[in-house]
């Protein structure tokens, strides 16, 4: 790993996501990349405003199958990262939202003509939550989406 997690309690996030699940809490999910750069996630719900959560490929799955299915059971994932070799990831944000583009998640993105800023927003909903996307928009980002059929 690359280094420790700074004295960051990513235990202490992992117990407030659980808490949130098993009272059936809609979790609001959106990613990025802290200034250490690890892969984060911040989370909201109803109850409570956006906290960060480090992610790592078993506490990312974790998640995602949380806000698809509701299925609860954090036994494979890791919230320390202890021997997990991280991948740097400069835009984590980015990276996500390809991914999602292409595995064909449902994908909402506000249309072009009604978003007039400089990024690119769209949201995934799912049944216990929702991925929240907000990427500054390039020609390139554009290129990619219409390649890929995404309706912008």
């Amino acid at each position: 790993m690359k280094q420790q997690l700074h004295n960051y309690d990513n235990v202490t996030a992992h117990n407030v996501i659980k808490q949130l699940m098993l009272k059936g809490e809609k979790l609001n999910i959106g990613f990025f990349t802290d200034i250490n750069y690890h892969s984060c996630v911040w989370i909201e719900a109803r109850t409570i405003k956006a906290f960060k959560y480090i992610v790592f490929p078993s506490n990312l799955q974790w998640l995602l199958t949380y806000i698809t299915t509701g299925e609860i059971e954090d036994i494979e994932a890791n919230p320390t990262g202890i021997g997990v070799e991280e991948e740097y990831i400069q835009d984590a944000q980015m990276y996500m939202l390809k991914m999602f583009v292409e595995c064909k998640a449902p994908i909402q993105f506000t249309p072009l003509s009604l978003d007039r800023s400089q990024y690119i927003t769209a949201i995934a909903p799912y049944e216990y939550g929702k991925v929240i996307f907000k990427v500054k928009r390039t020609n390139e980002l554009l290129k990619y989406l219409r390649d890929k059929n995404a309706v912008i």
